[in-house]
């Protein structure tokens, strides 16, 4: 007699469109009976109905399941927790930055309190990480971290202490981090696209936050002092791609939201990849672009410099004629570094491995 398939729920923001997230979706799909539930959450007032509404969604729907698999603690994950908790059931949340600080400057992460709504918010996730059976951080500072880049320009200021067991002291949730993986025929070097003196970055930049957050207001300043090579942003949103334009710097490409086509092409069209953010968990646009043969240069937060590695250079402190002299430096080296950066994403963080991490762990829930 065939044994029974396992019964997974999956809950994802409506707007968690990720490559990392649906990758997730097929693999458990591929081993698992996997049904997907897309929360969408107002940002008014609406919220306390859509709220109501899914815990006799998610109190009626979870029995029928084995486990409930959600992406990232917010609102969305209370609720499938909760119930799961109380029904003796399994459930797993997939850590992907947010989760684990608070940056008020940039108003990154739940742990806030400044308002009735973002309250709300960190109880939520609070509740979901404390209480479900599981946490699986893309990365290991997710769980406990030390950021010495984020404050590096202001004397005198001490680093930021961040990540899961930071944020929550005394949490007992059991924790393993599980790299995202990365499918290397999907994302690869355009043969009929020559490497050009250029820098690419790429975010989706919602807004004045993230334009930060992500470092683009640092390329910027690059792209002003370095008239010589052109710098391509992409993933602007219409205000900045509008505010961007009005500055006419002749070296500055810009792009809002694009395709995936699009976007191997213009990694590929690129000899360096900047990835100079203030926060990150596993940055995927900086792997994917390594798999495209670009150089990296990133600061130094999270999971970035055990991407990079030996194959680019990492900014230990924000300083605009440190990053300039930093990506000079990676302009110059040969292209076989870019073929190197590309055999380190492989080596390292193939999707494969991924997909019999995830597996293991769920069997493993009922061994």
């Amino acid at each position: 007699m065939e044994e029974r398939r396992l019964r997974i729920l999956f809950v994802k923001r409506d707007d968690a469109n990720a490559k990392f997230v649906t990758n997730d979706i097929q693999i458990l799909k591929k081993h698992f009976d996997v049904e997907v539930d897309e929360v969408f959450l107002p940002k008014n007032l609406f919220i306390v109905f859509t709220f109501i509404k899914s815990f006799f969604k998610y109190l009626f729907r979870i029995p029928s399941f084995d486990i409930i698999y959600t992406w990232f603690a917010d609102y969305h994950s209370y609720f499938p927790v909760m119930i799961s908790k109380f029904l003796g059931k399994k459930s797993i949340v997939c850590a992907g930055g947010y989760e684990s600080t608070y940056i008020p400057e940039i108003e990154m992460g739940v742990y806030t309190s400044a308002t009735l709504r973002k309250r709300l918010r960190r109880y939520c996730a609070t509740y979901s990480l404390a209480n479900c059976s599981m946490i699986l951080p893309v990365d290991d500072s997710l769980i406990k971290n030390v950021n010495t880049y984020l404050y590096s320009a202001e004397p005198g200021k001490s680093p930021l202490y961040d990540g899961i067991k930071n944020m929550i002291p005394g949490i007992m949730t059991p924790m393993r981090t599980v790299r995202l993986g990365y499918d290397a025929d999907i994302f690869k070097r355009k043969n009929e696209v020559s490497k050009t003196r250029a820098v690419v970055s790429a975010g989706l930049i919602m807004n004045g936050y993230e334009f930060k957050r992500k470092g683009f207001d640092v390329l910027v300043e690059c792209a002003k002092k370095m008239p010589d090579v052109k710098f391509i942003l992409i993933g602007l949103n219409d205000e900045h791609y509008e505010m961007l334009t009005a500055m006419e710097l002749n070296n500055l490409e810009l792009h809002k939201k694009v395709t995936y086509e699009e976007l191997i092409k213009l990694y590929s069209s690129a000899k360096v990849y900047a990835q100079l953010s203030l926060f990150e968990g596993m940055p995927s646009t900086i792997c994917e672009a390594m798999l495209c043969n670009c150089i990296p240069v990133g600061s130094d937060v999270n999971g970035i410099p055990d991407i990079v590695g030996d194959t680019g250079i990492i900014v230990k402190k924000k300083d605009i004629e440190l990053i300039v002299e930093s990506i000079s430096k990676a302009l110059e080296l040969p292209e076989s570094s870019g073929v190197r950066a590309r055999e380190r994403i492989i080596n390292l963080f193939e999707l494969g491995k991924r997909e019999k991490e995830l597996v293991e762990i769920v069997h493993g829930m009922f061994e």
